[in-house]
């Protein structure tokens, strides 16, 4: 499968030591050119996500021209082009957290996850042994999830108390 990653999962996988199990997940991974100008104006030059980016350059990709309907929606350049780019690459998923870019994806057709998405499918393939301390180490880099969505995700992945 085709994954086309945004700013925020790249940043929270990463920060978290997971983005192994999202190139394992996936047969390409490609990151917008602007997601990629997004994490590299960090002010660290040390920072996980900048670092991951600088050793896999080769899978950045230039931007797709934005839509009017696109334009509509006033996403960030990063959510927009992962969208527009995702929309050109038949059968890739657009990997978005922010709620508002997934309502415009779906609106346009296509699949959609985010992080815990990720997290969840590289359980069910067998990538990852369990869920939990994944969703510890994401919620350790930063990422807020609610008591009630947690327990969602590991009941999903068959670990609920």
């Amino acid at each position: 499968m085709t994954l086309v990653i945004n700013a925020s999962p790249l940043i929270v996988l990463s920060k978290a030591g997971l983005m192994d199990i999202v190139l394992n997940l996936a047969t390409e991974l490609v990151i917008p050119e602007p997601v990629a100008l997004e994490i590299n104006r960090a002010k660290n030059p040390l920072d996980p996500a900048r670092t991951w980016i600088g050793n896999h350059a080769c899978l950045v990709r230039t931007a797709m021209p934005n839509t009017p309907f696109l334009a509509a929606w006033d996403l960030g350049a990063g959510e927009t082009s992962v969208i527009a780019l995702a929309e050109s690459l038949a059968g890739s998923i657009a990997v978005l957290d922010d709620l508002a870019a997934r309502r415009c994806a779906q609106a346009l057709g296509l699949k959609v996850t985010g992080t815990l998405g990720i997290i969840l499918a590289a359980k069910q393939r067998k990538i990852l042994p369990a869920v939990k301390p994944a969703l510890d180490a994401v919620i350790a880099a930063g990422m807020f999830i609610s008591p009630s969505h947690i327990h969602q995700v590991l009941a999903s992945a068959g670990e609920a108390n």
